[in-house]
C-alpha cells in the first residue's frame, strides 16, 4: 500500500531540523563559556593559592589548589566523554562550593563573599530560568546561616552586621535583575525561533498548494545527490507538467486554474510515499524526488499518477473541467550532477508532450494507456 505524503510535515521536519541546529549551536556557545570561564578559574585559583602559600595560609593555598584540581578534572573529562550535561552541573556546583567556602572561610582579608555576585547570572546563563532561580536562593540561604551562625564547624570568620544586612539585599537584587534580565533574554531568543520558523517554512513553501517549492526542493535535490555519492545510493525523479493548462485558464477562468493546480497537488500528495518529495516546480510544472526508487519503479509511479489523474473529475463551480497530464522520467544512474538530471526529465518532458501528451517518457505500457517502452 502507498503511503500518504503530508507534505507540510515534510517541510515542518526540514524547517525543525534546521531550528534544532540553531539550538545545538547555542547550547554549545554555553558549553564553550563554561569552559573558557574554567580555564580562567584554574589559573586564577593557582595565582591567589601560590600568593596565599607566600603569605602564610597555607590552608586556603591548599583548599584553592583542591578546588583547582575539580576544575582540570572536570575539564578533561569533558574533552574525552562530551558529555554536556554532567559538565555544566559540575561546573556550577564546583562554583557554588567555592564560593560558600570563600564566605565560610573569609578569603583574603574577609573579601570571599563579594564572590558570589557572579553567581545569580553564571547560574542563569548555564542552567536556565528555573534552575538557576532554585540555585541562586539556595545560594542566599546558604550565606545566610553562614552570617548567623558563626559557631558552625565550617566557618572560621564572622562578618560585620552592617555588611551582612547589605550584602544579602544586594545579592538578592543581583539575583533579581538577573532573573529578570536571563528571562527577557531567553523570551526575546524564543520568539526570534518563532519568527525564523514561520519564514523558513513560508520560504520553502509554495503559497497556493502548500507543496514544497522550487527553493525547497533544489535543497531535498542536492542532499540526496550528495547521498548518491557518498553511499551509492540511487534516486529518480519525475518532472510533470499540466496538459493545455493555459486552455483551462482561459476558458474558466484563473481561480478555476488556481482550483485545479489545488486538486492536482492533493491527488499527487495522495500517491506519493512518506519519503518523497513533491514540489511545485514553476507555473504548472510539478516535480517529485523519489528516494532509494529505480527508473522502473519510477516510470510505474508516473504512469500511475497519469492514469489517476485522466481518471479524476476535476470539478470548478459544478464544471467538470477535463485535464490530462504529461511526465519525464528519469534516474540519478544516468547522470553526473543535478543540472543535467533535471535537463534530461526536462527532455523527456517535452518528448512526451510532441509525441501527444498526456503520456509518460520513456513511456510504459498500462490498460489505460498501451504504449510500448521507448
Amino acid at each position: 500500500m502507498t503511503q500518504t505524503n503530508d507534505p507540510s510535515n515534510s517541510i515542518q521536519e526540514r524547517v525543525n531540523s534546521r531550528i534544532i541546529a540553531v539550538k545545538e549551536r547555542d547550547d554549545q556557545r554555553v558549553i564553550n563559556v563554561a569552559r573558557y570561564l574554567s580555564i580562567g578559574a584554574l589559573f586564577f585559583l593557582l595565582l591567589i593559592g601560590l600568593k596565599s602559600h607566600f603569605s602564610e595560609h597555607h590552608f586556603h593555598g591548599n583548599m584553592l589548589f583542591l578546588f583547582a584540581g575539580v576544575v582540570l578534572v572536570n575539564l578533561i573529562n569533558y574533552h574525552f566523554q562530551q558529555n554536556k550535561r554532567f559538565y555544566q552541573n559540575a561546573f556550577i556546583s564546583m562554583v557554588g562550593v567555592l564560593f560558600l567556602y570563600l564566605t565560610a572561610s573569609g578569603g583574603e582579608s574577609n573579601t570571599g563573599p563579594l564572590w558570589f555576585y557572579v553567581f545569580p547570572p553564571l547560574g542563569f546563563y548555564i542552567l536556565g530560568i528555573k534552575y538557576g532561580l532554585i540555585l541562586s536562593i539556595g545560594a542566599i540561604f546558604a550565606v545566610m546561616i553562614i552570617f548567623f551562625f558563626p559557631a558552625l564547624p565550617i566557618v572560621s570568620t564572622e562578618y560585620d552586621p552592617d555588611f551582612q544586612i547589605r550584602f544579602i539585599a544586594t545579592l538578592s537584587f543581583v539575583t533579581a535583575c538577573a532573573y529578570v534580565l536571563d528571562d527577557a533574554r531567553r523570551t526575546a531568543k524564543n520568539e526570534l525561533i518563532d519568527m525564523a520558523t514561520l519564514y523558513e517554512y513560508a520560504a520553502r513553501t509554495d503559497e497556493l498548494t502548500s507543496l514544497s517549492n522550487r527553493r525547497d526542493m533544489k535543497e531535498c535535490l542536492e542532499k540526496e545527490f550528495y547521498r548518491h555519492q557518498r553511499s551509492n545510493s540511487y534516486f529518480s525523479i519525475i518532472l510533470m507538467d499540466i496538459d493545455h493548462f493555459k486552455n483551462i485558464n482561459d476558458t474558466y477562468g484563473h481561480d478555476a486554474g488556481d482550483a485545479v493546480l489545488k486538486e492536482f497537488s492533493n491527488l499527487l500528495k495522495g500517491l506519493s510515499r512518506k519519503i518523497d518529495v513533491v514540489s511545485r516546480w514553476g507555473g504548472e510544472e510539478f516535480l517529485m524526488l523519489l528516494p532509494d526508487t529505480s527508473l522502473l519503479q519510477a516510470l510505474t509511479l508516473a504512469e500511475r499518477l497519469r492514469a489517476a489523474v485522466e481518471e479524476h473529475t476535476f470539478t470548478y463551480k459544478f464544471k467538470t473541467i477535463p485535464m490530462t497530464m504529461s511526465a519525464g522520467v528519469c534516474t540519478v544512474s544516468q547522470h553526473e550532477d543535478i543540472n543535467k538530471l533535471l535537463k534530461q526529465a526536462d527532455i523527456n518532458l517535452y518528448e512526451a508532450k510532441t509525441k501527444g501528451r498526456n503520456r509518460i517518457e520513456p513511456a510504459v505500457k498500462s490498460a489505460t494507456n498501451p504504449k510500448v517502452l521507448s
